[in-house]
């Protein structure tokens, strides 16, 4: 009976061993041939062929290119200036200068503005950008077409702090010695100094005085006012001594030289004897366009002996 149970108890240890061992084998074929979800393996980005990636964006440098050139015209060059060609495309802080009768035509950036520098002048470039384009003008005369391009606007700069805006507008602006005009042909035109802002629209004009507020705008003078005097007998170094009278904003050149216009429209020059001058030319130029000659014959040297009362009277003209 004994050996019964003991035969039972060894048979019940081996199957109990037996299901163990299958247990254990059956684990270890499944961890290791199992098909348990795998760990997530980190992606690794791909480039795609060169032929078919897109190319990079690039945005050309805008800048004032010459288009056109008359006369004795220059521009800056390290601390020289150097003869202005066409096709020359000016940097920030270039400077560009015309001769007596000279001229020079600007497209601003790659559009269809223009910007013409007109005799006895100089300009500088500033920063030009997609939505801004600016220069500075140191002295004379320029004139302007330009055209519109969203929210793009032109900023003209003067020394006394004066500028002038646009967005489309065609227009000339004047500086010479403390005096700023603007002129304005098309479009508007906003002229700014001394804190206050005047419009200038088509057909209108606006005048700077010595750093001051813009006057009031006022439509373009159809004539142009000129008048000359000249003394009854000049010195032996001069061929004429003249004073004259402008309206306020006109250009004055005397023998193509600029004459300096006070804030009355009053001038003087004295011009030199010199071989082969028989007479003076005086040009009044008004910002919008319209412009007066007058030619005065140079008076003979004084005499010897005490001076005559007329010597020093002058003698007015008007064309």
């Amino acid at each position: 009976m004994s050996s019964s149970r003991d035969a039972l108890g060894r048979a019940l240890v081996l199957g109990l061993s037996l299901v163990a061992f299958l247990a254990a084998g059956a684990w270890f074929v499944f961890e290791r041939f199992g098909t348990a979800p795998s760990r997530p393996v980190p992606a690794v980005a791909v480039a795609p062929p060169l032929d078919s990636r897109p190319a990079p964006v690039v945005v050309p440098d805008v800048r004032a290119t010459v288009v056109g050139v008359e006369g004795v015209v220059e521009r800056t060059q390290g601390e020289g200036w150097v003869e202005l060609r066409v096709g020359d495309a000016l940097e920030p802080d270039d400077s560009v200068r015309t001769g007596p009768g000279a001229r020079a035509d600007l497209r601003m950036g790659d559009e269809a503005s223009r910007l013409t520098l007109q005799e006895q002048s100089e300009v500088r470039m500033g920063v030009m950008s997609r939505t801004s384009h600016a220069l500075r003008l140191e002295r004379g005369l320029i004139d302007v077409d330009y055209r519109g391009q969203g929210d793009r606007v032109l900023h003209v700069q003067v020394e006394s702090g004066t500028v002038a805006e646009a967005r489309e507008a065609r227009f000339t602006l004047l500086r010479r010695g403390t005096v700023v005009a603007v002129s304005t042909r098309g479009g508007m035109v906003n002229l700014s100094s001394a804190g206050a802002t005047v419009q200038v629209g088509a057909g209108h004009r606006s005048v700077v005085l010595d750093g001051g507020k813009p006057l009031a705008a006022e439509p373009i003078p159809l004539d142009v006012l000129l008048e000359v005097a000249a003394k009854a007998s000049a010195g032996k170094s001069l061929c004429l001594s003249l004073k004259g009278k402008v309206r306020v904003g006109t250009e004055v050149l005397v023998e193509g030289e600029p004459a300096e216009v006070s804030v009355d429209g009053s001038f003087q020059a004295n011009v030199p004897r010199r071989e082969g001058r028989s007479q003076v030319r005086v040009l009044a130029k008004e910002p919008g366009g319209a412009t007066r000659e007058m030619l005065l014959a140079c008076r003979p040297p004084a005499r010897a002996g005490p001076p005559r009362e007329d010597s020093v009277k002058f003698h007015w003209r008007k064309p």
